[in-house]
């Protein structure tokens, strides 16, 4: 969805327990509302500002602050500023096989600016393998444009 996202540590490597990714995303190209059944989310924001909406909480974040995501708990983001770069670390890991099985090895280190429209019946399909769900509907509930 025109994100750039780099695995650093996967679930290979720490025999199952947890994974580290690093993504930079801009506005526009956030994913809507969903739940992991499996992981339990931590994003540590490194640059730009994020809005975080973890079930009926709005989460403000700032460079140096992380929040919190449960597993069971809906939840997106919303990209505040002309990007942003954030750590994800997952636990357990396994979930970064959804982004290596819906996205596509970047061509340059940098944010798309003009993305393909993702195949949303295939990251569907893929999150539902995965214990992800994916709740749309609620995206016309309170996601401000900024």
């Amino acid at each position: 969805m025109g994100s750039l996202m780099t695995v650093h540590v996967d679930s290979a490597a720490t025999n199952g327990s947890s994974a580290l990714i690093e993504m930079t995303g801009a506005p526009g190209f956030e994913p809507p509302f969903h739940s992991h059944k499996n992981e339990d989310e931590l994003f540590y924001l490194m640059e730009g500002s994020l809005k975080v909406f973890r079930g009926e909480e709005e989460l403000t974040l700032k460079p140096g602050e992380s929040r919190f995501l449960p597993r069971g708990i809906p939840h997106t983001f919303k990209i505040l500023s002309p990007t942003a770069r954030w750590l994800v670390y997952m636990t357990p890991g396994g979930f970064e096989e959804f982004f290596r099985a819906v996205g596509r090895p970047a061509q340059r280190l940098e944010v798309e600016q003009n993305p393909t429209s993702p195949d949303f019946g295939h990251m569907v399909a893929t999150g539902e393998r995965l214990g992800l769900t994916f709740f749309p509907e609620m995206a016309k509930l309170r996601l401000p444009s900024r």
